[in-house]
């Protein structure tokens, strides 16, 4: 039975209203529905026929995904099947009080009467609709004005109403559909088999209207004003256009002048987010943390954030990015400032030569690491330590783990080797930039050449034999990156650094010509290299020390 008032109703047939649902939140507009938090609006509910299809809609995207994202972001497993877990965010708006009470008993949130009056501060992924034919035109409008900023709408409109654009309000809406590039489809005696049957040919209209970018008052003065300052200051733009360090600064210093702006505008609003009697003990709505907070959380990002600049990031070891990542907290109290960056720079030029041979010595006891992988084994040439005890150095060739292939892939292909953004790249910046340290010939190090050397061996598919600074890369299926010295002062230096510190090696060595040297400190040096090749690394300094590390570290660590 048909309420009296509303005699232009007719309800959607269930498999067009189920291909109206599919096509905003499945199909073409469906990503939208990802985007936000779910929020869908059918304006002209009726009896809940295309509510309902909706809904059908979610489940079957749940079906066919596992799991579903559903209001800001969480998301929502198979098990939550009730009404109030489920992630579909749906509003209903209906004239007739008969229809409103009819879908508030059926579950559905009914949150305004008139569609036409209806004024949303809520952003709506989709609205799709199917209203009263007389009304086609006026409603579409309205959807179109709500969705301005961005979102999807479907609707069904009696075909007339866009065959016959025979009022200015038909007309507008044909022109504007066009300016928006809508899909329009008709069909003939859609609703001959309707719940209510019509024999009118309808038009089914698609519009997907892109999101616009948000504006920001606050972001616009300040951008106006950075460039009235870069202008006024040729020296300053100078150095933020050439030094990343100065132009994370000013970006910074945006960042926080646009943060205190912000909380000046909530302060001048605060009223109107509050209850009207705050002894209520309600809360505020709005910014959660205090301002100080806020600020400090920024300083967190921009701190983190220099330590992936190249003028700080290749001159800490892993290791050392990793202690300065853990005192993020503490560094957030510090305001990101021109002084404070020098300071922080200064201090890792004085603990750089520490980290250095830290670094060392882990990368030597990484590779030697028999119980890790029994593989590495390969990896080691014995000899004839100090006092007899057996020890080791690195070979030329060195084996070890750095996943440059996807978990995922269960055969491999070219196109599989994905050495940008998994530990290859971090594990090999890590050695060339250590190894750096031991050569004697090498200018300030630079990350960009090794990241440039995997692009391209990833744009090619390239897997074997990729030269880099001082060693040649093979990647394999299983996981495991083998390095092929091409530099072999630098391995030289590097086994002599790490056997010394293992006391593998006689406290004399590189200290005395071979010829002066005990039998047993000769033995060993025998065993190790022999004595034409220790003369050599005496003679050319390959055996480093602590002094010869923190001459080579000066330059490239200058906090200047």
């Amino acid at each position: 039975m048909i309420p009296r008032d509303s005699i232009d109703f007719y309800p959607t047939p269930p498999a067009l209203a189920d291909e109206l649902a599919r096509s905003a939140l499945l199909d073409g507009g469906g990503h939208r529905y990802n985007r936000y938090p779910g929020a869908v609006l059918e304006p002209s509910a009726g009896d809940g026929a295309l509510a309902f299809a909706i809904e059908r809609a979610v489940d079957i995207r749940r079906n066919e995904h596992g799991r579903i994202t559903g209001y800001y972001g969480c998301e929502h497993d198979n098990l939550h099947n009730d009404r109030e877990n489920r992630p579909l965010d749906l509003d209903v708006i209906e004239l007739s009080a008969d229809f409103r009470a009819i879908l508030k008993d059926r579950g559905l949130r009914v949150v305004h009467d008139d569609f036409l009056a209806f004024r949303p501060n809520k952003k709506y992924a989709a609205i799709i609709m199917n209203p009263p034919f007389s009304k086609g035109a006026a409603h579409l409008n309205k959807a179109l004005d709500i969705q301005q900023d961005g979102g999807a709408v479907r609707c069904i409109l009696n075909a007339e109403t866009i065959r016959n654009p025979c009022t200015n309000e038909r007309k507008a809406l044909v022109a504007r559909l066009q300016n928006l590039g809508a899909k329009i489809e008709y069909r003939a005696n859609a609703f001959a088999n309707g719940a209510r049957r019509a024999d009118v040919e309808i038009a089914l209209v698609y519009v997907d209207i892109p999101e616009k970018p948000p504006v920001s008052r606050i972001r616009l003065d300040l951008k106006r004003e950075m460039a009235d300052r870069l202008a006024a200051d040729n020296e300053l733009a100078a150095l933020v256009s050439s030094d990343p360090i100065a132009a994370a600064i000013e970006r910074y210093n945006a960042a926080a002048e646009g943060l205190r702006r912000l909380y000046g505008e909530f302060s001048g609003i605060e009223s109107l987010l509050a209850p009207t009697d705050k002894q209520d003990g309600g809360k505020v709505v709005g910014l959660t943390k205090p301002y100080n907070a806020a600020l400090c959380d920024l300083r967190t990002l921009y701190w983190r954030t220099l330590f992936d600049l190249p003028q700080i990031r290749d001159h800490l070891t892993s290791t050392m990015r990793n202690e300065y990542n853990k005192r993020l907290s503490e560094l957030a109290d510090y305001d990101f400032s021109a002084w404070n960056i020098l300071t922080l720079r200064q201090e890792i030029a004085a603990n750089t030569v520490h980290g250095i041979e830290q670094e060392i010595i882990k990368l030597f006891d990484d590779w030697t690491n028999l119980h890790y992988n029994p593989e590495y084994s390969k990896n080691i040439h014995y000899f004839n330590g100090w006092c007899a005890n057996d020890a080791y150095k690195i070979g030329k060739r060195v084996i070890f783990n750095c996943n440059a292939f996807p978990y995922s892939s269960w055969r491999w292909r070219a196109n599989d080797f994905r050495p940008i953004g998994f530990r290859a790249e971090e594990a090999l910046r890590n050695i060339e930039m250590t190894l750096h340290y031991l050569d004697t010939n090498g200018a300030p190090y630079d990350s960009s050449a090794l990241h440039n050397a995997l692009k391209a061996a990833e744009d090619s598919g390239q897997t074997t034999k990729i030269q880099l600074l001082y060693f040649k890369a093979t990647f394999y299926k299983k996981g495991t990156c083998h390095i092929e010295f091409t530099n072999e002062d630098v391995l030289k230096s590097f086994n002599l650094f790490a056997c010394q510190r293992k006391g593998w090696l006689p406290p004399s060595y590189g200290k005395k010509r071979y010829n002066d040297m005990t039998p047993g400190e000769r033995k060993v040096v025998d065993d190790y290299e022999g004595e034409a090749s220790y003369a050599d690394s005496l003679t050319r300094g390959l055996i480093p020390t602590t002094a010869t590390l923190l001459r080579l570290a000066a330059p490239s660590n200058n906090p200047a």
